[in-house]
């Protein structure tokens, strides 16, 4: 699963995630609706941006879903700060810099993990 208010950055990550054999089960332009989903596709991975606005962003969207223990989340964002990567590690939430597709894929796991 997939989330990202950029739409270009949205179709980047679900073609790079499906070429490397990955189901994505569903994408998501904002936060309450990667919530939504999250909740009724039980995931295993979710990839979502910092910033969605208007709604929650990543890291409120991971806090949210602290309830599905089985879903890992990566924080794949352009934003650099110390705060937001302790942040993400305080949630369990694997913290990525757009652009790193290589430690992305890592970070998703074996095929089918989207």
């Amino acid at each position: 699963m997939v989330a990202d208010n950029d739409a270009d950055a949205l179709e980047l990550l679900e073609v790079d995630l499906r070429l490397e054999g990955h189901d994505v089960v569903g994408s998501a332009t904002g936060g309450m609706e990667a919530i939504a989903l999250c909740e009724a596709l039980r995931p295993d991975v979710l990839v979502v941006d910092l910033r969605m606005p208007p709604g929650p962003d990543g890291l409120t969207v991971a806090s949210e879903l602290k309830s599905q223990p089985d879903l890992r989340v990566v924080l794949y964002t352009n934003y650099r700060s110390v705060a937001v990567q302790e942040r993400a590690h305080s949630l369990g939430v694997t913290y990525l810099l757009k652009g790193d597709l290589r430690s992305l894929r890592a970070a998703v796991g074996g095929p089918g993990g989207a």
